[in-house]
């Protein structure tokens, strides 16, 4: 049972969408908004996960991420986060303050409809096999050495 559970999709997924979360925690914003914060990185990598896996290639997800990570240098900074740049907006505000949708939103409510907005674009099909059928190893071609 465990070797099937470890054959699906879903269970790299799931494992790559952690440890992306894991490899954000010693950020600023952790220590100054608490592990709460968590959910919006695992929840990034989760996401991120499933276009890579919908669209069966890695071009889009570190796409996103440089543009998401580009768009919040460009145009919003604080004094606790990583990112420490010349922005256009300065957030002054205290983080402690936070509330919890602007964690949970673009977690539950933007991705989701990005999503479908790239299944319709890319005319994603099949989500239940890519996301949690078994892992399927590449089709074996014929290489040629260039010399």
């Amino acid at each position: 049972m465990l070797y099937r559970v470890l054959k699906r999709n879903s269970t790299p997924l799931i494992i790559t969408s952690v440890v992306f979360g894991l490899m954000h925690i010693l950020n600023p914003e952790v220590e100054k908004l608490g592990y709460v914060i968590m959910v919006y990185y695992i929840g990034t990598g989760l996401f991120l996960g499933i276009i890579t896996l919908m669209n069966e290639g890695l071009e889009l997800a570190p796409g996103f991420h440089a543009a998401n990570n580009l768009f919040t240098a460009l145009l919003v900074t604080a004094d606790w986060t990583a990112f420490q740049t010349h922005s256009i907006l300065k957030d002054l505000s205290d983080p402690e303050t936070m509330g919890l949708m602007e964690i949970f939103a673009p977690v539950f409510v933007v991705f989701p409809i990005f999503l479908l907005i790239l299944s319709k674009k890319y005319k994603w099909t099949n989500w239940k096999d890519k996301l949690f059928g078994p892992v399927v190893a590449p089709p074996a071609e014929d290489y040629k050495i260039l010399e």
